[in-house]
């Protein structure tokens, strides 16, 4: 029993320098940066700027996915010439339409980026 109440004696003292330590750490965090697109004026609007900064990244991601996709294509394609599969002219009209493809879709994030 006096075993007991020497470790509840300790884990209390423990407790409580945890958080003596926890609040000293917390007290010199730097303020959270507003995003890019604005915000400052408000929850809300602080809300929007995340989410349209979000929204940008997410298009971002989906023009590397487009570039890896198109890249992948035309590797793949190149290895079927070198097989005697395919032709250089189907070779050339994989990479000037994944050429235009990603051209359109960096356009269209851009263009989304300034609508939003």
């Amino acid at each position: 029993m006096m075993l007991m109440t020497f470790f509840r004696n300790k884990f209390a003292l423990l407790a409580a320098s945890t958080l003596f330590y926890i609040s000293n750490a917390l007290a010199d965090l730097p303020a959270v940066e507003q995003p890019t697109s604005g915000g400052g004026s408000g929850t809300y609007a602080t809300f929007k700027g995340y989410l349209r900064d979000g929204l940008t990244l997410g298009g971002l991601v989906i023009a590397a996915i487009a570039f890896i996709v198109v890249a992948n294509a035309a590797i793949s394609c190149f290895h079927h010439v070198r097989q005697g599969k395919a032709t250089w002219t189907e070779f050339g009209a994989f990479v000037i339409v994944g050429a235009i493809l990603l051209v359109v879709i960096i356009w269209l994030v851009t263009k989304a980026s300034d609508i939003l």
